[in-house]
C-alpha cells in the first residue's frame, strides 16, 4: 500500500509541477507588455519563489520530500553570489523556495522549455552560453543588489562520485561586482531526481534534504581567482568539523 501511494503521489507531484510551470509561463507571456526593468524582474523572481515555496509545501504535505534549512537567517543583504553543490534537480527549487528574489544561470535549452522558459526570461535569468557577456551582465545585476544562485560544477554530481571540478566563472562575477560569495551545502538521503536516474523509476521516499549555509567568502583579498576557486571547491569536498571556520582568504578585507 505504501509503495502504491508513493507511486501515485510522485507522478501527481510531477504533473503538479508541470501544470504550475505552464501557468507561470502563460502568465509571463500575457505580461509580455511589461518593460524589461529590474522591478519587473524582481516581481517575476518573487512569483517563481512563491510557486516553489508552494511546491515544497505540497511535497512535505504528501510525505515525499522534507527540506530543512540551516543558517539562512545569516544571509547578508544586498548583492551576493550564492554557491551550492548540486546533487539533484530539486536543489534549485529548494534554494528559490527560500530566497525570495534570486537570479539563476540556466542551460540554453531552457529558453525553449514550455514549462520554464518564459518565466525564466521574464525573471532576468541568464543563459550559460553567454561567455564574457554572461559575466558582465551577471556582475551588473549582482552589483545592483541581486542574489545570483549558481552551481559551479555546471551539472549534477553523479551519484556516488566526487564533486566535479568547479568552474571559476562565479568568482569572476563576484569580483567584478565587488560582492561576497556565500557557500551553501546541500545533502540528501534519497536518489530523487539525481543524475542518470530514469524519470519513471520510483525514488526512495520520503526524501530528506538538508540545506546549510556555510562561510561567507570575501573576494577583495590578495588571493587570485584560481586560489579562491580552489579554496571554495576544497570546502565542499572536505566538510570541516563544526561548520566552516574561515581561512585567511575568507576574512573580510581590512
Amino acid at each position: 500500500m505504501r509503495s502504491t501511494y508513493q507511486l501515485l503521489a510522485y507522478y501527481f507531484t510531477l504533473l503538479l509541477f508541470g501544470v504550475c510551470g505552464l501557468e507561470l509561463s502563460l502568465l509571463s507571456l500575457l505580461c509580455g507588455w511589461l518593460p524589461a526593468t529590474a522591478r519587473t524582474e524582481r516581481f517575476f523572481q518573487r512569483l517563481i519563489h512563491r510557486h516553489f515555496a508552494f511546491f515544497h509545501w505540497w511535497c512535505a504535505f504528501a510525505r515525499l520530500v522534507y527540506v530543512r534549512y540551516h543558517g539562512f537567517e545569516r544571509l547578508p543583504r544586498g548583492g551576493l553570489v550564492l554557491v551550492a553543490n548540486h546533487p539533484a534537480l530539486i536543489d534549485i527549487t529548494c534554494l528559490l523556495a527560500r530566497v525570495p528574489e534570486a537570479l539563476c544561470i540556466f542551460k540554453p535549452a531552457i529558453r525553449r522549455n514550455p514549462v520554464l522558459g518564459a518565466a525564466a526570461r521574464r525573471a532576468g535569468y541568464l543563459g550559460s552560453d553567454g561567455g564574457h557577456e554572461l559575466v558582465r551582465r551577471a556582475a551588473a545585476k549582482v552589483a545592483a543588489g541581486g542574489v545570483l544562485v549558481i552551481f559551479p560544477e555546471g551539472t549534477r554530481t553523479p551519484p556516488g562520485s566526487a564533486l566535479l571540478p568547479f568552474k571559476p566563472g562565479f568568482v569572476l562575477i563576484a569580483r567584478r561586482a565587488r560582492v561576497p560569495i556565500q557557500l551553501v551545502r546541500i545533502t540528501t538521503d534519497s536518489d530523487v531526481l539525481t543524475k542518470g536516474r530514469a524519470g519513471w523509476r520510483l525514488p526512495r521516499f520520503p526524501a530528506h534534504v538538508e540545506v546549510t549555509v556555510g562561510p561567507l567568502i570575501f573576494t577583495g583579498t590578495a588571493a587570485t581567482t584560481a586560489e579562491l576557486n580552489a579554496e571554495i571547491e576544497a570546502w565542499f569536498r572536505h566538510p570541516p568539523a563544526g561548520d566552516a571556520a574561515c581561512t585567511p582568504a575568507t576574512a573580510p578585507p581590512s
